[in-house]
């Protein structure tokens, strides 16, 4: 599997375990390598509250050591109808999809690299509704919420050019290079 279908699954298992007062938040959690659908989503929304894990984007990213690392941005998606009654003097599908974001960004920030290896911590971003109760007459509201993360050692280099470097244990950069059997200390002339 590669690296970011890993990461997508991850976080959708994040969510998934997620509870409120010893409920399941989410009726259905899916990860998709895709950008969401709002026609798709619509379809959906009598399984409400729903979430969906998607790719934004990835960004290969080369380390000083050579090795190749991605900036993945990952879309979460939920969409959450209406809560009760409604009510001219607030939206409650709104305040229910926020509510949402705001756990599933709870849910990152306490497992922030999302029990996976060889990642960074979670780098959350933007949220807001995009499709709110007031705009439709479903009675439903749509928000999103971006995470980002570094996917390190993707790809590593062929092992003679990786034997040429040493790491610092503690900071993960070069600290000697190999030329011809010689050990130079990062920054000093051969």
């Amino acid at each position: 599997m590669s690296r970011v279908a890993e990461l997508l699954t991850a976080v959708a298992g994040v969510l998934r375990a997620l509870s409120d007062q010893g409920a399941r938040v989410f009726t259905e959690v899916r990860a998709e390598l895709d950008r969401y659908d709002l026609s798709d989503l619509l379809k959906d929304s009598t399984r409400a509250p729903t979430a969906r894990v998607c790719l934004l984007r990835a960004k290969p990213v080369r380390g000083a050591d050579g090795r190749i690392g991605f900036d993945v941005s990952v879309g979460i998606i939920v969409v959450a109808r209406r809560e009760g009654r409604a009510n001219p003097e607030f939206s409650s599908a709104d305040l229910a999809a926020l509510r949402l974001i705001d756990l599933c960004s709870t849910a990152l920030m306490l497992n922030p690299n999302v029990s996976l290896g060889q990642i960074s911590d979670v780098d959350p971003g933007d949220a807001l509704v995009a499709m709110s109760e007031q705009s439709n007459d479903r009675g439903m509201a749509i928000a999103l919420q971006e995470a980002k993360w570094r996917l390190h050692d993707v790809y590593q280099p062929r092992p003679a050019a990786a034997a040429a470097v040493a790491l610092n244990p503690s900071s993960g950069q070069p600290h000697t290079v190999i030329i011809n059997g010689v050990a130079y200390p990062v920054g000093s002339q051969p």
